[in-house]
């Protein structure tokens, strides 16, 4: 092995171990996460309907959302993203955390409310930031972006002609399969690995341009943080308020290309997002922002009159999370994410294996970080819960007793995010008690090694 051969295997063993158990629970939650609105249908009886040929429209669904709350206010709205799905409402009540109102699409009827404090939401908010404050949550997960994509590279580096092994055949003989699996799941997941890298990178890259930039996070919108500011609706009371159905009218008329997901009502100004059969762009991407007085066009937005750099941002979220083509393209992603996930503890346990043969030929390759890396970690992943407690009481709890109390999840809820993190907690003892056994059994000596020389002096000869 030349030593640049041998400097980027190291850089490639030293990315893997260092950053190794958290990356891996970064891994395994995204993987899940993926699923994230199937495992609410399924956890949710609410959100689940019979389906039926004609849809109340977004006025009666609007009504109904209004009913449930009097006294709240709806913030936002989704259409149904399968014939099954009820529609989502979200509503903002005084004084107290948001709720999710369920409404059956062909009917109008409410099916039911639950806290806004759902699988999606546990899922996305440890994903996005291990619940620490999005403002250095957030940049702690696009280093370890930064980690996997070094570690990518640097694999490829040292292994010489990847590109004629992909389908290599694997020798099934201990303990070597491993490390050829490890070599071939990692050549096809070459690709995939790369957009995860890439797009948890950019993750990183626009929240520093918020923090330390010059503050923008959208290319349009309402507010300081849009590169183009919303004009603002009329100031003369005369016209009338137009009716939902009317501004969807005018919105359609504006753009009839486009298949309108959600609806987020605000004062005087009524916005509108969807699908206009472009490639790769989340809903946000098509948007238009209507005066609620009139029904004038404020803004309109399309995918393909973006800048590069927007478009980019647009499709950074499906290609990251691999819903961009519905159950087809998200199995995908969950089955390549499993593969990440095993090549992480994989590739760990082959570097344990290496520094128990190391340290019986007394050979010093052992990385002096590692042990404290481990404990950095677990201390990490230890302090994520008070994180993730506090923010369940303050922004998902109702106040009783004069204090924030947890949210009332269902039974369903509750079950699909406690039964994930025993899993996570079993997979993670499993793999620790396995690199203690593969670390005291590649150390051990051998019987050869322990066979006493003789002594010179007592020779038979």
């Amino acid at each position: 092995m030349s030593g640049a051969t041998r400097l980027w295997f190291r850089v490639h063993s030293f990315t893997g171990v260092i950053t190794g158990l958290l990356l891996f629970v970064l891994c395994w939650s995204g993987t899940f996460a993926v699923f994230a609105h199937e495992l609410d249908w399924l956890a949710t009886p609410e959100a689940r309907v019979q389906p039926d040929s004609d849809s109340a429209g977004w006025d009666a669904w609007m009504r109904t959302a209004t009913r449930a709350y009097s006294q709240g206010r709806v913030v936002g709205m989704q259409a149904p993203a399968h014939d099954s799905d009820a529609v989502v409402a979200l509503i903002q009540r005084p004084d107290q955390p948001r709720r999710l109102v369920y409404i059956n699409p062909y009917t109008g009827e409410l099916r039911g409310t639950a806290s806004a404090f759902n699988i999606h939401r546990f899922f996305r908010n440890f994903h996005r930031s291990f619940f620490f404050p999005t403002q250095w949550g957030t940049y702690l997960v696009a280093l370890l972006a930064v980690t996997l994509l070094l570690s990518l590279i640097a694999g490829l580096m040292f292994y010489r002609r990847w590109w004629t092994r992909f389908f290599s055949i694997v020798t099934w003989r201990r303990p070597a399969v491993w490390s050829e699996l490890h070599k071939l799941a990692g050549l096809w997941s070459v690709w995939f690995v790369l957009i995860i890298a890439a797009t948890g990178i950019w993750y990183g890259v626009e929240r520093f341009r918020l923090d330390f930039g010059d503050g923008i996070f959208a290319y349009a919108g309402n507010g300081d943080l849009a590169l183009n500011p919303i004009p603002r609706p009329g100031s003369d009371p005369s016209p009338p308020l137009l009716s939902l159905p009317e501004l969807i009218s005018a919105a359609n008329r504006e753009r009839p290309d486009l298949n309108i997901r959600t609806i987020v009502p605000a004062p005087g100004l009524l916005y509108l997002e969807g699908q206009a059969g472009h490639i790769l762009v989340r809903d946000r991407a098509n948007h238009l922002y209507l005066d609620a007085r009139g029904g004038t066009v404020l803004y309109s937005q399309s995918a393909n009159d973006l800048p590069l750099y927007w478009r980019w941002s647009e499709t950074a979220d499906p290609l990251h999370f691999g819903d961009f083509a519905g159950l087809a393209s998200k199995t995908v992603w969950f089955v390549f994410g499993l593969l990440l996930c095993g090549l992480i503890l994989t590739g760990t346990w082959i570097h344990a294996r290496r520094l128990g043969r190391s340290a019986r030929s007394r050979q010093r390759h052992r990385w002096p970080g590692t042990l404290p890396a481990v404990v950095v970690s677990a201390v990490v992943l230890a302090a994520s819960l008070p994180f993730a407690l506090h923010e369940m009481r303050t922004l998902y709890g109702d106040a009783a007793k004069g204090a924030q109390q947890l949210p009332a999840l269902s039974p369903g809820v509750t079950g699909v995010i406690l039964g994930w993190i025993v899993l996570t907690l079993i997979v993670l003892f499993l793999w620790a008690w396995t690199l203690r056994r593969t670390l005291q059994r590649e150390g051990r000596p051998s019987k050869v090694e322990r066979r006493p020389e003789k002594s010179p002096g007592k020779s038979c000869i």
